[in-house]
């Protein structure tokens, strides 16, 4: 664990909203002078603090209406079953996120498509014809509300 001061913390809640903030900017908004803000940039960089800058991309302005997570529950739960169920999925483009978890299931998927036919194909011919895969649920996200951030504690 990396030990963060005050204005650490401003940094990173800054960056975490603006990444494209110049130094000149995120110094001024944080009350540091640029070279410093630039070393405590570099140092959280350093650290692994701060991985790397993002674009955030608009799914609606590639046509892709629908978002889902899709739960899915594996026939076994064996290293092997879980190293064929990730390679079918990578590459795939509508999972934008595959999660590990714990529970009734075995991993969450985030999916955006464009339709409902989309949807229906990616889950029958992309999911379930996968031989390791034996139960899969879809819930449709109506909204999505940002909760939380991790730089407010």
């Amino acid at each position: 664990m990396v030990n963060l001061d005050r204005i650490d913390r401003k940094i990173l809640a800054a960056l975490h909203a603006n990444g494209r903030m110049s130094n000149l900017e995120l110094a001024d908004l944080v009350g540091l002078s640029p070279t410093p803000c630039g070393r405590r940039v570099k140092r959280l960089e350093d650290l692994g603090v701060i991985e790397g800058y993002a674009a955030q991309i608009n799914p609606g302005a590639l046509g892709l209406s629908i978002c889902v997570m899709v739960s899915v529950r594996l026939a076994k739960q064996t290293p092997d079953a879980a190293a064929q169920f990730v390679e079918a999925i990578r590459g795939r483009r509508e999972i934008t996120e595959c999660l590990l978890v714990t529970g009734n299931v075995d991993y969450l998927l985030r999916v955006w498509v464009k339709d409902i036919e989309a949807l229906r194909l990616f889950i029958t011919e992309g999911l379930q014809s996968i031989p390791c895969v034996a139960e899969t649920s879809t819930m449709v996200i109506l909204e999505a509300t940002r909760s939380g951030d991790l730089l407010t504690n």
